[in-house]
């Protein structure tokens, strides 16, 4: 998987076949911005404003219309349409930020959402078992996924070529690479 997972999640607390995109991290600016603390920050999904559900802490469905953009550094700002006030951006800190899946577009060759490959088998083509994929990490040019199972912790950098086939009954890898725990 050389360019790397999409990050999103399933959404606890949401209706099944809901994503979570990331979340609300703080206030930005006396017109009603937000911070967004977002799993994929390079996505252009929120470019343009789109419907979204918020989940406060307590697990409270909102929907509201939301878009974002660049701020300053590595910051993601957000404008939810309706909110106007730092008084209004500050009672959203903490919610959870979710998208129904068919919103999401397509992912591109060689490219998978977290949400569709977390907690599948994973083996190599020669049938060595390296139990589920339970976590992606960034590790710096390339994600690196963990693995658990009988035989403990794996990990694979992905790097092009390591990720043969994802299918609902499992993932195959070349087994180049894998580091043991």
């Amino acid at each position: 998987m050389p360019r790397g997972t999409k990050r999103s999640s399933p959404a606890s607390g949401a209706p099944s076949g809901d994503v979570v995109l990331g979340r609300i991290s703080g206030v930005f600016g006396l017109d009603g911005e937000v911070r967004l603390l977002l799993h994929n920050p390079g996505s252009d999904l929120l470019d343009r404003p789109r419907e979204v559900r918020l989940l406060s802490p307590e697990g409270f469905p909102r929907s509201m219309r939301l878009s974002a953009r660049r701020g300053a550094g590595r910051r993601i700002l957000g404008r939810i349409e309706g909110v106007d006030g730092p008084e209004a951006a500050a009672a959203l800190v903490g919610w959870t930020v979710v998208i129904g899946r068919d919103a999401l577009p397509a992912p591109e060759p060689e490219s998978w959402y977290l949400h569709d490959v977390l907690g599948r088998p994973v083996h190599t083509v020669t049938g060595r078992d390296l139990g589920r994929l339970v976590a992606v990490h960034q590790g710096g040019p390339v994600d690196v996924w963990e693995m658990t199972g009988s035989n403990g912790t794996t990990w694979l950098p992905l790097l092009a070529g390591r990720v043969l086939a994802v299918a609902d009954d499992g993932i195959v890898v070349s087994g180049e690479g894998i580091v043991a725990g």
